[in-house]
């Protein structure tokens, strides 16, 4: 393959992976085929090149995500739906959007584009559903979005439910903000203003969702961008956050009283919709299942099974309402410590590649954005299982590509780099 054909098949897997971000933040039919036109793309020039973007220093990464998947596939065979479970497994291809984007990230014309595709799609969809909250605009769906506790409607964007938009924009707008934050010197005017307006209208918009899970996981993100700027930082993210939820409960009262209302509901254990009450069944299922879980699939009849028989079809849910439960219970407790050692390997090497940022590596502040981000999506996972929904797991890979692709330099110049900074 020549210099200018293999310029040329780089630019339309960029075009295509470009696409996929811009329209993840509304549709996840248009992302999923933009992805998937991409991975193949990319396989095929892997292929022909054989470049392939990964270092010795994600290998904890990689080794976790190969453990994980075949502990899945494992307990998906001995489970009682075999083949059904190994068919549902296919959900855990958006992996290859990490790898597609750890490849694209790798070169320096493709990094900022990414992100602008990003920007651009949170600001116009947060817009958007900020003008849904009073109007109760739903484009292209049959029925407006749920009403509000106090006025007006819950933001969901283009979204079925309101839960999985401000998980996704929570997530975004603190990867939006930490890249800006941290990379205000190196990047351009419009581009640093683009991403932090789309950073505060996401952040906007996830509040009027009433997701508590990723308004907490922001506020957390914040206090955790103030202790990594230094000290003197901390107080000043601690007293934003308190002037945020101050202003908020005044603002915007019904939030405020359904933060109060769900989360004593939730944490009483009495009723069958809250957290904790779903988590108690949820760990007699471990309980009964702990080496490899009942499938992929199967989680649903499971817990039904423990529940009194005439319970409302509501309450047979089909999830742990908890990431590590939920893979725990699916694909036993090796699969739950398999998972948790994705989250902290990956964790683990954005905060080696965000520190390489303090030795004049510009965009590494990538990592900064992507380590913020994972803060939100991680707390929103204590409550929900949101590495099961593929519309904010598909920004999660794309946001551990954009954090983790620094890792990727040759070996002597990486740990170099390591040494300095330890």
């Amino acid at each position: 393959m020549s210099d200018a054909q293999r310029s040329y098949f780089d630019k339309v897997i960029f075009c295509f992976f470009a696409l996929f971000i811009f329209s993840s933040t509304f549709s996840i039919a248009a992302a999923h085929l933009s992805l998937g036109i991409a991975a193949m793309l990319f396989a095929i020039w892997t292929a022909i090149t054989r470049d392939i973007p990964f270092g010795p220093h994600l290998k904890w990464p990689c080794l976790f995500v190969a453990l994980y998947f075949i502990w899945m596939a494992l307990s998906a065979l001995v489970g009682s739906t075999p083949l059904a479970s190994l068919f549902i497994l296919k959900e855990e291809w958006l992996f290859i959007a990490a790898v597609v984007g750890i490849g694209l990230f790798c070169v320096a014309e493709y990094r900022h584009r990414l992100v602008t595709a990003l920007a651009t799609g949170v600001a116009l969809v947060s817009a958007y559903g900020i003008i849904q909250r009073f109007t109760g605009i739903h484009w292209f769906k049959p029925v407006p979005p749920l009403a509000a506790p106090d006025f007006g409607f819950l933001v969901c964007g283009n979204f079925s439910n309101s839960l999985t938009f401000g998980n996704y924009f929570g997530t975004a707008s603190a990867f939006l903000l930490g890249f800006a934050v941290g990379g205000w010197k190196h990047l351009s005017r419009s581009l640093r203003w683009l991403c932090l307006a789309a950073s505060i209208l996401g952040i906007a918009a996830t509040l009027l969702s009433y997701s508590r899970g990723a308004i907490i996981g922001l506020a957390v993100a914040l206090i955790v961008l103030g202790v990594l700027a230094g000290r003197r930082y901390v107080i000043a993210s601690v007293v934003t956050v308190i002037v945020l939820a101050l202003t908020t409960y005044f603002i915007i009262p019904g939030l405020a009283d359904r933060f109060q209302t769900v989360t004593s509901r939730d944490l009483g254990g009495v009723y069958e919709g809250s957290r904790v009450f779903i988590w108690k069944n949820s760990l007699k299922v471990i309980a009964e299942h702990p080496l490899f879980g009942v499938g992929q699939g199967n989680f649903k009849a499971a817990y039904t099974a423990r529940l009194r028989p005439d319970i409302p079809d509501i309450r047979k849910h089909a999830h742990a309402h908890n990431d590590f439960l939920n893979i725990a219970a699916i694909s036993g407790i090796p699969g739950a410590l398999f998972f948790a050692g994705i989250w902290a390997s990956v964790i683990t090497s954005l905060r080696k590649a965000q520190r390489i940022a303090h030795f004049g590596r510009q965009d590494s502040y990538l990592s900064l954005g992507a380590l913020l981000a994972s803060v939100v999506f991680l707390v929103t996972s204590l409550s929900e299982a949101t590495f099961a929904d593929e519309e904010v797991r598909q920004l999660l890979m794309f946001v551990w590509a954009a954090g983790l692709w620094p890792l990727c330099r040759r070996r002597d110049e990486t740990s170099t780099v390591a040494a300095q900074s330890s």
